[in-house]
């Protein structure tokens, strides 16, 4: 996740989420994510973040869905 990060350090936030999609869909069709697994990241990760972070987990994960 760190590599993925950097190397679109300088992408826009809807370049970001497109290439997110395309990923999660890549993974989605090898059976590696789901909706349901994005909901177990979210309920492991959550404790951890901050309101603002978990605001906007919550709406990555939203958008990925979709």
């Amino acid at each position: 996740m760190e590599r993925f990060l950097n190397e679109r350090q300088n992408s826009g936030e809807d370049a970001l989420m497109d290439e997110l999609k395309r990923m999660t869909k890549e993974q989605e069709q090898s059976g590696e994510m789901s909706p349901t697994r994005m909901e177990e990241i979210y309920s492991t990760l959550s404790p951890f973040l901050t309101e603002h972070q978990r605001a906007k987990m919550r709406e990555v994960i939203r958008r990925l869905k979709e």
